[in-house]
C-alpha cells in the first residue's frame, strides 16, 4: 500500500533470472530481502542484485541470513523507521490486484467497506 514499508523476499537459490519474473511485487518493493546468498558465490550474488535493480533500482538490496543473522540489523533499521499504522481504510494499494471476482481484483485500489465488494472477507485483530 502506498505510504506503508513493502518489503519483498526472494531467495537466492531460485535463479539469476528470477527478479525479472515475479512482477509488481518486486518492482513496487520498497526493500528486496535475498535469502541464502551464502549458498551461492559471490558472482552470483551480484548478478542477483544486478537483475533486482534492473527491475527495481530505487528499492533497497539486503541480504540476510537466517541462520547468522547478517543483514537482520540493517532490515531492523529499515524496519523501525516506518511510521505506526492504525488502520488501512481509505489507503490505496499499489497496483491493482490480479483479475478475480472481488473489487480489489477488479482493479479498485481504495481500502475501506465502502469500496469493497464480491467475495472479500475481513480479517478483524484485536489491539493486543
Amino acid at each position: 500500500m502506498n505510504g506503508i514499508l513493502s518489503v519483498c523476499v526472494i531467495d537466492n537459490l531460485s535463479g539469476i533470472n528470477t527478479p525479472r519474473k515475479i512482477g509488481p511485487m518486486l518492482k513496487y518493493a520498497d526493500v528486496v530481502v535475498v535469502t541464502k546468498g551464502d549458498v551461492v558465490s559471490q558472482a552470483e550474488r551480484e548478478v542477483f542484485a544486478f537483475n533486482i535493480r534492473e527491475v527495481n533500482a530505487s528499492a533497497t538490496v539486503l541480504f540476510v541470513n537466517g541462520i547468522t543473522g547478517q543483514g537482520a540489523f540493517m532490515l531492523a533499521r529499515h524496519w523501525q523507521d516506518t511510521l505506526d499504522i492504525r488502520t488501512l481504510r481509505d489507503r490505496k494499494l499499489r497496483f491493482t490486484m490480479p483479475a478475480a471476482i472481488c473489487s480489489y481484483c477488479t482493479g479498485e485500489t481504495l481500502i475501506g467497506e465502502m469500496y469493497q465488494m464480491g467475495m472479500v472477507k475481513r480479517m478483524e485483530f484485536d489491539d493486543a
